[in-house]
């Protein structure tokens, strides 16, 4: 039996709402997509060096719908 992969949208908002990055992620459930989703803003972090500590929003979608949203918050986690 395969499993089916969903597809997740998501975007990374800076304090003033732009988009900082953005793309999609894969998984079998939500949880999964998010743990992908997870080491994907770990590596923006690590990689781009011009980020400030302001308020950063990520917010995840599937379709029109939001499914996960992370309250603002300092750096990139």
């Amino acid at each position: 039996m395969s499993a089916r992969y969903e597809q997740y949208r998501w975007w990374l908002l800076d304090g003033d709402l732009e988009i900082v990055s953005d793309g999609r992620v894969a998984g079998v459930s939500l949880m999964a997509a998010l743990s992908d989703l997870s080491r994907e803003v770990d590596r923006i972090g690590n990689r781009e060096r011009h980020l400030t500590h302001e308020p950063y929003k990520l917010i995840v979608y599937k379709g029109a719908s939001v499914v996960a949203v992370r309250p603002a918050t300092l750096g990139i986690c």
